[in-house]
């Protein structure tokens, strides 16, 4: 069974996934590195952000997380499609223009991802103890 982080960080990203605005992008390492804290250098990288994202709810903007080359694999990629389309996502051939897309968060973006890395570095409560 995944441990508690696991569940908390999946969480989180899935947040922060949220957040990205239609049109715009962030790689996986772009998530991982906005959810590091001081507090928490070490939270998870681009590979625990896929498997996150691997597990997000269907009703999250999942195509607007992806490869640092802009890319997704070929199955979601074609799911994808239809949605960097009509959000106007600026690509390249088959690849998103990473560059043109990522997206760079005002102050108030940036606020409310402190605050969902702020949470993520909180120490979890201490399990309860089993009574006899």
């Amino acid at each position: 069974m995944p441990h508690a982080h696991a569940y908390a960080y999946a969480d989180t990203v899935h947040a922060l996934a949220a957040l990205v605005p239609p049109g715009r992008v962030l790689s996986y390492g772009d998530v991982a590195e906005l959810l590091t804290s001081p507090e928490r250098p070490g939270a998870g990288g681009p590979r625990q952000v896929g498997a996150a994202m691997a597990a997000a709810p269907t009703d999250l903007p999942w195509w607007r997380i992806l490869r640092a080359d802009g890319t997704l694999p070929d199955d979601l990629a074609e799911r994808a499609a239809p949605h960097w389309d009509a959000e106007g996502t600026p690509r390249r051939g088959a690849r998103i223009d990473m560059a043109a897309a990522r997206w760079q968060p005002d102050d108030a973006g940036f606020a409310a991802i402190d605050r969902l890395a702020e949470a993520l570095a909180a120490p979890a409560p201490a399990p309860r103890a089993r009574r006899s």
